[in-house]
């Protein structure tokens, strides 16, 4: 691995900062990335089949988006605070018992973001309380139903994706 000789920040915005390292002993080899301070994904489950996901508008993309409820970690807080904090406000739901179930970085060749995801269970009614720029609709479903849904989609959510075929095919079977 080569030795980073300069590191200059670019950008900083409200959630990435944008960075490039310059690399290199006889060559110099610049790469960019994308500083994130990392996120949650959380899997409310109302019974062992049965979860909430929301449907979100997303900007970047222009579509409505199946996902688990999900939200970027603030300066200070941990994971676990972070899934309870994003659980609630967009299911309006609160979880008694909250477990990791891994951690992912879904895309390592330019940017620091790792996702921590969790299954919520014994859940109780709460109050929503979405972010100004939030839209989404909250929807119960089963969970061979919410990978069917995904399947027939020309575009999904990866984090969405990935978290309900490992609850499905792999956390359900060591629970």
């Amino acid at each position: 691995m080569s030795e980073v000789k300069e590191s200059k920040r670019i950008y900083s915005g409200r959630v990435i900062r944008l960075r490039i390292d310059y690399l290199g002993d006889k060559e110099i080899k610049i790469r960019e990335v994308v500083e994130h301070p990392g996120a949650v994904a959380v899997l409310p489950v109302i019974s062992r089949n049965r979860v909430l996901l929301v449907n979100q508008y997303r900007y970047s993309i222009g579509k409505w988006i199946l996902e688990v409820p999900a939200g970027t970690l603030k300066n200070g807080e941990s994971p676990d605070e972070c899934a309870l904090r994003e659980l609630e406000e967009e299911t309006g739901y609160r979880a008694r018992i909250l477990k990791k179930m891994l951690t992912i970085y879904p895309s390592p060749g330019y940017s620091t973001e790792s996702i921590h995801i969790y299954v919520a269970s014994e859940l109780e009614k709460s109050t929503q309380k979405l972010e100004e720029d939030e839209e989404l609709t909250i929807t119960e479903m089963d969970v061979d139903k919410a990978i069917e849904e995904l399947l027939k989609k020309d575009v999904v959510d990866g984090k969405t994706f990935l978290t309900l075929l490992y609850y499905k095919y792999l956390y359900q079977r060591y629970d």
